[in-house]
């Protein structure tokens, strides 16, 4: 019984201790940096506001119901190729041979591939191109690379040059040089 009493004493000094020590933090709280922060707060309510710029009324669209069974299909050109007859390009650039079968750099576009180095051996120059899977491939002069009929031109320790083919919007065919620089 005595055990017992005594167990109770020491849980109220317990309680009492955390009230005394609770009491001692409230007062050191309250110092004198709360009148710091009440002026600082007084002097920002005395300010002048800005002015907001009220938001642009907004457009409002008419809304269109399209019925595709009484007009045209919007992804089909509005004219038949028939009616329009190809103009004749001055530049006298032959197109590229449509008959020959693509290399395998010719399916990726140019800007998905890197230039990551170059390889010499004796008067032979290659350049490694990483493509888009990650794949390294040799290049040489004359090899093809790129949707738009690249050749390879030269192969140099800081980049490739090739010509491309691309049409030029009036039946005809333009040179276009284009430049891999090494990807560091």
């Amino acid at each position: 019984m005595l055990f017992v009493n005594a167990t109770k004493a020491s849980e109220e000094g317990i309680k009492l201790i955390i009230l005394i020590l609770s009491l001692s933090f409230v007062v050191a709280c309250s110092d004198s940096k709360v009148e710091d922060l009440q002026l600082y707060v007084d002097s920002v309510k005395s300010r002048t506001p800005g002015k907001v710029v009220p938001l642009p009324e907004p457009v409002i669209y008419d809304s269109y119901a399209y019925q595709s069974d009484s007009q045209r299909d919007p992804f089909k050109p509005s004219f038949t190729e028939s009616k329009v007859a190809p103009s004749k390009s001055n530049s006298g650039i032959g197109g590229p041979d449509l008959s020959r079968e693509r290399e395998h750099l010719e399916r990726f576009p140019l800007d998905t591939l890197r230039y990551i180095g170059s390889l010499q051996q004796l008067d032979n120059s290659w350049g490694l191109i990483k493509t888009p899977d990650g794949e390294i491939v040799r290049v040489k002069i004359g090899d093809r690379l790129g949707q738009d009929y690249g050749r390879v031109t030269s192969v140099g320790e800081s980049e490739v040059v090739l010509v491309e083919l691309i049409p030029d919007g009036i039946g005809g065919w333009e040179r276009r040089t284009m430049t891999l620089a090494l990807n560091g």
